[in-house]
């Protein structure tokens, strides 16, 4: 119930900023922060227990193999960290050398990545045993791999775009805004290193190990859904005001 309760937040939370965001879908300088919110938004419902349940049982009918949504929502977590990074660096650098940058330290290494886990996830307990919560899968070689590569990208990703968020602070007019990404970074940061410490020690697989690794990853989606939508607003105020 907790659990169904975390979850159900930070959707409603996403769903709320996705909202307030919609006309964002076609404006070039903050697309990439409204894409990163929805991506996380599937991230959690595809790595969800209803999704396990309902989803995961239609895949395995077709595929023979378990949790394949949740491999789908771990590469939405890919994606949506990069586009955090594409939406930092866009502040910070001209389009030529950022998209060279983002090429090179994001979007390669990023895009090797997905096609690696799916072997690692595939040989693995990852795909042989079920668990709603994939969390609590018990893991062998394969599995530790698969979350080590995982957590790994995840944390280079935000770590990428903490140290642009660190840049920007130092504008004061920024520095409220990127000050709350950068918490929201560190408890992605955070979820990423529990997942590696209770995946490589199987005494710490329970349901208190996993809740508290969507706790960071839920606090990570809601801090960004939340802080990207009252960005919007004030920047959606001050068009106003200019335009009055």
């Amino acid at each position: 119930m907790a659990l169904a309760t975390l979850i159900a937040i930070t959707l409603m939370c996403i769903a709320w900023s996705l909202w307030i965001r919609r006309v964002t879908w076609s404006c070039r300088w903050e697309v990439a922060a409204t894409l990163n919110i929805a991506l996380q938004g599937l991230a959690v419902l595809l790595m969800s227990p209803l999704a396990s349940e309902t989803l995961g049982h239609w895949l395995y009918s077709l595929t023979g193999k378990w949790n394949l949504e949740d491999y789908l929502g771990h590469d939405a977590y890919i994606v949506a960290a990069s586009a955090v990074v594409y939406n930092t660096l866009g502040r910070l650098e001209q389009d030529n050398a950022m998209h060279q940058r983002f090429r090179q330290f994001v979007e390669r290494p990023a895009t090797l990545c997905i096609p690696v886990l799916l072997a690692l996830f595939w040989m693995g307990n990852g795909a042989a045993i079920y668990r709603p919560d994939f969390f609590e899968v018990p893991t062998d070689f394969w599995l530790n791999m698969y979350w080590l590569l995982l957590c790994g990208m995840l944390i280079y990703l935000l770590g990428y775009g903490a140290r642009a968020l660190l840049i920007l602070r130092t504008d004061p007019r920024s520095r409220h805004i990127a000050n709350v990404y950068l918490f929201a970074s560190a408890m992605g940061i955070m979820a990423c290193v529990v997942r590696i410490i209770t995946a490589l020690v199987p005494t710490l697989q329970t349901v208190q190990g996993s809740t508290l690794v969507w706790f960071f990853a839920c606090a990570c989606g809601a801090a960004f859904a939340l802080t990207s939508a009252h960005s919007w607003r004030i920047k959606t105020k001050w068009f106003t005001r200019a335009n009055s």
